[in-house]
């Protein structure tokens, strides 16, 4: 009888311990309150904001933005170097920009070479920040089709980049796409 008591007390710790592992990695997306339809603190009903609907895609448009990208990675690949960072992004469309931030592990001089396709214009802003020294926001501006390059100093920390976009969010969608890549 003993041991049969010695296996049932640990078998609960067990079980329970086996469904806690099995669902350590799981991520669950639960909705957000605060923007669920229900009543209100008055008791009166509350409704879902209304959700604009994304632009259909063109399959004209979408060759035409996978050209553009061709096009776009023979501007920013031909710079010789090291690569620190390296983004691409839609200029306009339904999902447009970019922002990436990277590494700096050793001080030096590096060379931003923006480039953009299939839009009048694109800025790239290059920033960065660390415990001693934050460099202003370093702009460059392209005329597209085209690239820009210019020589800054990093310090080590982090460098970011963003796409300021040209166009308002209501234009239309064409297939413009920029990027930057910085090496050294």
């Amino acid at each position: 009888m003993r041991t049969k008591g010695f296996w049932r007390r640990p078998a609960l710790p067990l079980c329970l311990l086996a469904s806690l592992a099995g669902t350590a990695g799981c991520s669950y997306d639960y909705p957000d309150t605060a923007h669920t339809p229900g009543t209100g603190a008055d008791g009166t009903a509350t409704a879902l904001p209304a959700k604009s609907a994304a632009p259909p895609a063109d399959p004209l448009v979408l060759e035409r933005e996978v050209r553009n990208y061709q096009d776009l990675d023979g501007l920013l690949k031909a710079v010789p170097g090291d690569v620190l960072l390296f983004q691409e992004g839609p200029l306009d469309g339904p999902a447009r920009g970019f922002g990436t931030t990277e590494q700096v592990d050793a001080a030096g001089e590096y060379t931003v070479t923006a480039a953009c396709i299939g839009a009048p214009n694109a800025r790239i802003f290059i920033r960065q920040e660390n415990p001693t020294v934050t460099l202003w926001p370093v702009e460059l501006t392209v005329d597209c089709p085209g690239s820009a390059s210019q020589v800054i100093t990093l310090q080590q920390g982090y460098v970011s980049a963003h796409l300021s976009l040209p166009a308002p969010a209501d234009a239309p969608w064409t297939g413009a796409v920029g990027g930057v890549r910085v090496t050294g």
